[in-house]
């Protein structure tokens, strides 16, 4: 009978095993999670600040304006040779 003691206590029983596993599993989705919500993180910022560039550089050009007399004047700051309006 103490040899059965004896065995009894070295053999890991199923619920603790169980237990270890499960422990194991959660810990390791808990840091899986932490890792794909920090990259989820890291593209939101990456997105806003990419498109706050965009409509920061397309807000801080001129593309087409109109003088007093109505005329409109595409770009004239690049120094070209282009004429608007009637030829004289």
């Amino acid at each position: 009978m103490e040899e059965n003691k004896e065995t009894k206590k070295t053999e890991p029983s199923w619920k603790g095993l169980e237990e270890f596993f499960a422990t194991s599993v959660i810990q390791q989705a808990e840091k899986s999670a932490k890792r794909w919500f920090i990259a989820w993180l890291l593209t939101l910022a990456a997105l806003i600040g990419t498109n706050a560039a965009w409509i920061y550089v397309f807000n801080s050009y001129e593309y087409v304006y109109q003088d007093g007399a109505g005329e409109n004047y595409y770009n004239n700051e690049i120094g070209g040779d282009a004429n608007n309006g009637a030829a004289d």
